[in-house]
């Protein structure tokens, strides 16, 4: 079991990313953007995510941006890009963070395996 930060601004989405973590046994938590996020580690200053499933297009930032500071309070925390396909700049932006991109819309299974692969459980059973 891993604490998994969802920062998505689209509620469904974001549930929909929750749902298909449920039966992984994961504690999962959910923020629309930068605002809700700082409210979140300034109400819970223990708190640290083990994975950040990250979109891109926020409305108060982007995921690569946000990102950045994320890792800056929660150094080494891995991140999985959960967000449409994009091309050109914002595909080479995310590609040089390191860490994968699963596109929308998106498989439950391709999404648990990538959380699985972040997380270094890939031979964990379902």
């Amino acid at each position: 079991m891993a604490r998994v930060l969802i920062v998505e601004d689209d509620e469904d989405v974001r549930d929909w990313i929750a749902h298909c973590l449920l039966r992984e046994g994961h504690e999962l938590r959910g923020v629309p953007d930068r605002a809700r996020l700082t409210d979140l580690r300034a109400g819970e200053p223990d708190y640290r995510p083990d994975l950040v499933l990250m979109d891109y297009a926020l409305p108060d930032t982007d995921g690569v941006t946000l990102l950045d500071e994320i890792v800056q309070e929660w150094p080494g925390v891995p991140a999985v890009f959960v967000t449409v396909q994009w091309t050109g700049q914002v595909i080479e932006r995310i590609a040089r963070t390191g860490h994968e991109r699963v596109a929308k819309p998106f498989d439950a299974d391709d999404l648990r395996a990538a959380v699985r692969r972040a997380l270094g459980t890939e031979g964990s059973p379902e």
